[in-house]
């Protein structure tokens, strides 16, 4: 058939160059877009081939080939896939002329400036026109004796005609004339020769190293000259052109997990994690029903070095049929999760035109629900059967996981039980079920604190009452813990309770009643002490109290109920962020020697003492003082008059 130039719509010129300029962040994506094509055309021949006995084809080699010609400066991606008739070609390789319309204009500009569009349109293959300035087709449908050849500029015209058979059969062969991006790329473009081995290599290693069929290019290899004896000659070579496979061809997320040996699953988090260490566990599943993807994620050994800077991208890496599409995928994964490392492939989600963005849809919703909950579900099991791997994943990534607690409220009730906590009765973590397990009989809530350290709570004036009657306590050292415990009421109907609020509640009725006439008695019996602390520390506490909360000690400071901690005010000031301090409550053991010794001294005294009493409270705590230079000096004069 004679070559026939035709024009395409009036729009396409502009399509073009909309797609060339505004859909792909990277010039880079043809070679992707270009093989996940070439991979498409080798599936649809094999489905072709099972459903016609008729169709005869050579299966034995089904690859995809590079050959790179640096002389002349083109690319040619081949393949013997499918192929494509004339009509086929005229239909699918000129997709923008057949839905070239205005309305397709329309919405490639909306995509310009919100990128919301789903990948619907078949523009990968015009990818090719961001780097070459001419592309030459030519394929052969399977079973036909005829080819095609198009061929286009990108201005708007393409020319296309019959041509004898295909000298590789039946597939398809895209030569692409490379530009010469000298005067309009940026540096890191100048950098990227598509001619180059190792630059289509690397390519291919990023975003079509898991594609089923072998990725082939010719290379040049220097090998030592043998002698009859087969023995290298020394200083000797020879130039030697050979194939080499460029992808692994191991989609191991799609096999299944009993023939995947610990080796494979290794090495592949190696690649996919740039981890040296091997993992501390992995999921590895199938998700099936609504909306199916297959899933191999990872839980690091180690926390990375960067873990915690606020710069750290996280996510999983984003597979559709294989073919990456995008690296740390934050929109699949809660922050909570950002310790997990690994793929997702998902055949039918919803990207854009560009493939480079996900649309927000209920398939994204979906399959981020699925992840957690199977997350949550393989945590569960890893606590039950492995308690000394689960506790190495709770000392590096517990913290992360807290997060979801007050951030997923649907899911919150499901993290509680895969909870790790220290407390006052031992060195081993425990659960939040073992805590209520082993309370006694008579204490009715599950109480806790938060601080900075396990020393410093294990010595806090207010385990003083906890210890004398037995009760254990939850010590929470983690910075997120404040945020958490704000989120939680009650776990397996006990209420939590904080050791630092005022209303804390340990006694029987019996015991209540009885202790009450005893504070009356002390309050009465120390008010002139308590009057005088009262009035020196107007400014700092909002009441000086009778307690029963302390033992050993002689004051502690407790918050009002619906008062921040100490603890969350100490936080909020070392992330520079302004919290109003409030006041709060200074509770005194009206059994401790020293108050019977205030009785005896004048109001000055008693008002210097109570300054005294309340720094030491401050720093039992871990709050500091506001004035360390006076309270130096009256410990000094304590200790000069004593």
């Amino acid at each position: 058939m004679t070559k026939e130039t035709k024009q395409f719509q009036t729009e396409v010129k502009q399509i073009l160059d909309l797609m060339i300029h505004s859909l792909y962040s990277q010039r880079e994506i043809f070679v992707r877009e270009l093989i996940s094509n070439a991979s498409d055309a080798l599936d649809k021949l094999r489905y072709v081939e099972a459903a016609d006995a008729e169709l005869q084809t050579d299966s034995a080699d089904r690859q995809i080939r590079l050959i790179a010609d640096a002389t002349n400066r083109t690319l040619t991606i081949m393949d013997n896939g499918i192929g494509m008739s004339y009509a086929e070609v005229e239909k699918n390789i000129g997709t923008i002329a057949y839905s070239g319309s205005k309305e397709f204009l329309q919405k490639a500009q909306k995509l310009k400036n919100q990128a919301e569009l789903i990948g619907q349109f078949g523009v990968g293959f015009y990818s090719s026109f961001m780097v070459a300035d001419k592309v030459t087709l030519h394929t052969q449908k399977a079973g036909e004796s005829t080819a095609t050849q198009w061929q286009s500029v990108g201005d708007g015209s393409y020319e296309i005609e019959t041509t004898p058979v295909r000298p590789e059969g039946q597939g398809t062969s895209i030569c692409l004339h490379l530009k010469d991006l000298s005067s309009e790329a940026g540096e890191d473009e100048k950098s990227q020769d598509f001619c180059n081995e190792w630059t289509l290599r690397s390519l291919v290693k990023k975003y079509s190293d898991f594609i089923s069929y072998p990725i082939v290019m010719k290379v040049e290899r220097q090998e030592p000259v043998l002698d009859e004896k087969g023995e290298a000659i020394k200083d000797q070579s020879t130039t030697v052109s050979k194939d080499e496979t460029l992808n692994s061809q191991k989609a191991l997320w799609l096999r299944n997990p009993k023939e995947v040996s610990d080796e494979e699953y290794h090495e592949f988090y190696k690649h996919v994690a740039s981890d040296w260490e091997n993992p501390l566990d992995k999921i590895h599943f199938r998700a099936e029903g609504s909306q199916e993807f297959s899933a191999l994620l990872y839980i690091p050994s180690k926390v990375p070095y960067d873990y915690n800077y606020r710069e750290i991208k996280y996510g999983l890496s984003l597979y559709v049929k294989k073919v990456f599409i995008l690296e740390n995928c934050e929109k699949l994964l809660p922050p909570y999760l950002r310790f997990l490392k690994g793929v997702i492939d998902s055949s039918d989600l919803s990207l854009n035109v560009s493939r480079e963005m996900l649309q927000q849809d209920r398939q994204v919703a979906a399959i981020k629900k699925a992840l957690i909950a199977k997350v949550v579900r393989s945590l569960a099991t890893l606590l039950e059967k492995n308690r000394e791997t689960y506790e190495k994943f709770w000392q590096n990534f517990g913290p992360t996981l807290k997060e979801g607690i007050p951030s997923d409220q649907a899911n919150k009730d499901k993290f509680l039980p895969l909870l790790l906590v220290h407390h006052s009765n031992g060195a081993k973590l425990i659960t939040l079920q073992e805590y209520v397990d082993t309370m006694p009989a008579e204490q009715k809530d599950i109480y806790y604190m938060t601080g900075d350290s396990l020393n410093q709570l294990q010595a806090s004036p207010h385990m003083e009452r906890l210890r004398e009657k037995n009760f254990a306590v939850l010590f929470l050292i983690d910075p997120v813990d404040e945020w958490v415990m704000n989120s939680l009421t009650e776990f397996a109907g006990k209420k939590f309770v904080s050791l630092t609020s005022g209303n804390l509640d340990l006694d029987s009725e019996t015991e209540k009643k009885t202790k009450e006439e005893k504070i009356k008695g002390h309050e009465e019996r120390l008010k002139p002490v308590t009057e005088a602390m009262q009035e020196a520390l107007a400014e700092a506490v909002k009441e000086v109290k009778i307690s029963d909360r302390l033992v050993d000690s002689p004051v502690c400071l407790v918050s009002g109920s619906d008062a921040p901690s100490a603890h969350m005010e100490r936080l909020m000031a070392a992330m520079g962020q302004d919290m109003p301090t409030s006041k709060r409550i200074l509770e005194i053991n009206p059994n401790h020697p020293i108050f019977a010794k205030m009785l005896t001294f004048s109001k000055d005294k008693n008002q210097n003492w109570a300054e005294l009493l309340y720094s030491q409270a401050l720093l039992n705590e871990g709050s500091p003082i506001k004035d360390p230079a006076k309270f130096s000096k009256q410990l000094t004069e304590l200790m000069v008059n004593l």
